[in-house]
């Protein structure tokens, strides 16, 4: 154990970990494999995000920890069971940084941010051999939150020259798909209109610059904290 005035480094977090899932370790440590972990990393992803939110440090500092600690897991469970270690993680993102970057540790120039973006954009695809935009739009993971996953896409489209409607053009779209769902349908019909008409609020949102899953969650809080004791 450290002194107060002692910071543990990242080779102590690899040596705590290791320790703890180690026979004559934790019980629950060492039972965890990657299936029972996935959702931690979701749920410490957002409490991290709502750390930064907070713009308190030390909370963010923690939080970043914890989730630090889940890729740290899944290294060390994927070192036992010979799939891969945290050297293989590092490893891989240097390398991935260094191949994107090629304005800065190799010989491309670029004139802005923009630019840089477009260009790690075309890597992105070539590294996973994506020939074209439905390629590409097909690559988004279907993991991510569905609001952000239909403002993700429809951001790649637009670079794409796909255009979306304005948006009166969208209220309109909205005002048709709720009269429809309001004549009533079989449950599979009302998915795909209550689906378009999700897709269409993304896109207002994108229109308007709001982060739409952002904008769910705020409205969340405000709704439970105006419901009545």
């Amino acid at each position: 154990m450290k002194g107060e005035n002692e910071k543990y480094t990242f080779e102590d977090l690899l040596e705590i970990v290791a320790k703890l899932r180690a026979p004559g370790g934790c019980p629950w440590d060492m039972e965890q494999t990657h299936e029972s972990l996935k959702r931690n990393i979701i749920e410490e992803g957002y409490e991290l995000i709502e750390a930064l939110d907070s713009g308190d440090g030390a909370k963010i500092a923690d939080e970043s920890g914890d989730l630090l600690l889940q890729i740290v897991f899944h290294a060390d469970i994927g070192k036992a069971d010979g799939e891969y270690d945290i050297s293989d993680v590092t490893d891989a993102v240097c390398r991935k940084l260094i191949r994107r970057h090629p304005h800065v540790f190799g010989d491309v120039k670029v004139k802005d941010s923009e630019e840089v973006l477009e260009n790690w954009d075309a890597i992105k695809r070539g590294e996973r051999g994506q020939a074209n935009i439905r390629e590409e739009l097909q690559g988004v993971s279907h993991y991510l939150p569905s609001l952000m996953r239909a403002e993700k896409i429809q951001k790649k489209a637009i670079k794409h020259g796909y255009m979306f409607n304005e948006i009166d053009s969208v209220c309109e779209s909205v005002k048709n798909i709720l009269r429809l769902l309001k004549s009533g349908m079989d449950e599979d019909t009302a998915k795909l209109y209550i689906g378009r008409l999700l897709f269409e609020m993304a896109s207002i949102s994108r229109s308007l610059k709001v982060d739409p899953e952002l904008a769910l969650n705020e409205y969340t809080d405000k709704f439970t904290d105006e419901i009545e004791d």
